[in-house]
């Protein structure tokens, strides 16, 4: 399976800037935790995941120069061994939800092995009556979308289904909503026409964001927590109620929870927008391939504003407006650019745009039912992605068997209680369905 120790294949440019971006006080790892109804075999798993990940090249193979100081970063051969990437741990008390959240904290503010393949899986036995699987895996392997396949690849869609019938073979999973904004729309609308360099200029004439809690210098502890489970149709009739999306009702809650967030530490929210950078897939319809294959765009929060219904329209507005613009793959062009470019150059390029922005808010569609692995249910999945350019706050949002849940990342320094930002989403869901339903 493991190709000659003479192999040398350069990352791709983009996979190299989010190589890059690696900082001890902001790692460029996507984290994510599964629960499970009953006790997964431990060697089961084992197989699953020799069977599913490993016979990807990236996850053999290490990072060599990973800083770019002797030429470009290049895949190479690792001394590759199961067991070093797929750990036994417990957790004191075994039972405790806090307790796994701990876990997961300490996990994200540790960075991975560079002389080993960047991922591990930290599997926990006995966890409420069943199991917990705690994943890491680095950017530079692949984007959220490429990631969430071969993680699904892992799945089958019934507790006793054969190995052909796994979800990740059929592509069966993702549902419910679609991402914040379509990549393959985003490329009709460039070849119309879209203005790449208006774009541009707004990029490099926004006026940095508003200084709040939220914004400051990093530390290396970092905290992370999940929300309760959201009814799906809840926030599907809130937005059919107003006109507007899934994604435009979620987003205008993170804009509430922030607001109200500010107001209880008595910090006044901001007389003007702050921006979120939300990522952007722009693969090709069945583009499989790992790797980093994404843009971003800057979208204005209104936590200024006091109404609710006011909030939905006006993230509607603006969605609506970062449908038509290039701006994702303007970015993209940017990042590819810094990969391929020394780190000096790149590092001023990253405070340039991080200095727009106060978080990253992504939004994944997962499977629309309940998945198996080995046999056994997934009861809870979540995930968290990198707070890239240097930001202390990152929202990770997932639709799972009809469910939404957020979750929350943050630098400890700056906000240590991520669960007041979770329940916050919680209330403003709440206060949609109430403006909205009645």
């Amino acid at each position: 399976m493991a190709p000659s120790s003479s192999r040398r294949t350069p990352l791709t440019a983009a996979d190299s800037a989010w190589l890059r971006m690696e900082d001890s006080t902001n790692l460029m790892t996507i984290t994510s935790v599964m629960t499970f109804r009953q006790p997964l075999a431990f060697e089961a798993l084992c197989r699953r995941v020799e069977s599913t990940f490993l016979p990807y090249d990236r996850f053999r193979m290490r990072v060599a120069d990973p800083k770019g100081k002797l030429g470009k970063p290049a895949w190479v051969e690792a001394d590759f061994r199961l067991d070093q990437h797929i750990v036994r741990i417990e957790l004191s008390p075994a039972d405790d939800r806090q307790a796994l959240r701990d876990f997961v904290s300490q996990e994200m503010s540790t960075p991975l092995d560079f002389a080993r393949p960047l991922w591990k899986f930290y599997f926990i036995e006995s966890f409420r009556g069943g199991s917990a699987l705690v994943s890491r895996i680095h950017h530079c392997i692949g984007d959220g979308i490429s990631l969430m396949k071969v993680v699904l690849g892992m799945t089958d869609p019934e507790a006793d289904a054969p190995e052909a019938a796994k979800v990740g073979a059929h592509g069966q999973g993702a549902g419910g909503h679609g991402p914040l904004v379509s990549g393959s729309r985003l490329l009709r609308v460039l070849k119309a026409g879209g203005s790449i360099t208006r774009s541009l200029g707004h990029l490099l004439s926004m006026r940095a964001d508003p200084k709040t809690l939220f914004k400051g210098p990093l530390g290396k502890e970092k905290r992370a927590t999940w929300s309760a489970e959201i009814p799906l149709a809840t926030v599907k009739a809130i937005g059919k109620s107003m006109g507007a999306t899934v994604n435009d009702v979620l987003l205008a809650a993170v804009t509430e929870t922030l607001r109200t967030y500010l107001a209880g530490r008595g910090e006044a929210a901001p007389e003007r927008d702050v921006r979120a950078v939300v990522p952007v897939n722009i693969r090709a319809a069945g583009d499989d391939a790992l790797g980093n294959q994404f843009g971003l765009v800057y979208l204005a929060l209104p936590v200024a504003e006091t109404g609710s219904r006011e909030r939905v329209l006006a993230i509607k507005e603006r969605m609506d407006r970062l449908k038509k613009s290039p701006e994702a793959l303007v970015v993209y062009a940017v990042l590819k650019a810094l990969g391929a470019t020394h780190a000096g150059l790149q590092s001023k390029v990253i405070k340039l745009l991080s200095k727009n922005a106060t978080a990253v808010v992504t939004n994944v569609p997962g499977p629309r039912r309940p998945l198996h692995v080995c046999g056994c249910e997934i009861d809870d999945m979540m995930f968290w992605v990198p707070q890239s350019g240097r930001l202390g706050l990152g929202v990770s949002i997932l639709s799972y068997n009809d469910q939404v849940r957020v979750g929350v990342a943050t630098d400890a320094g700056l906000v240590p209680d991520p669960e007041a930002l979770t329940k916050g989403f919680e209330r403003a869901i709440r206060e949609l369905e109430k403006s909205a339903l009645g």
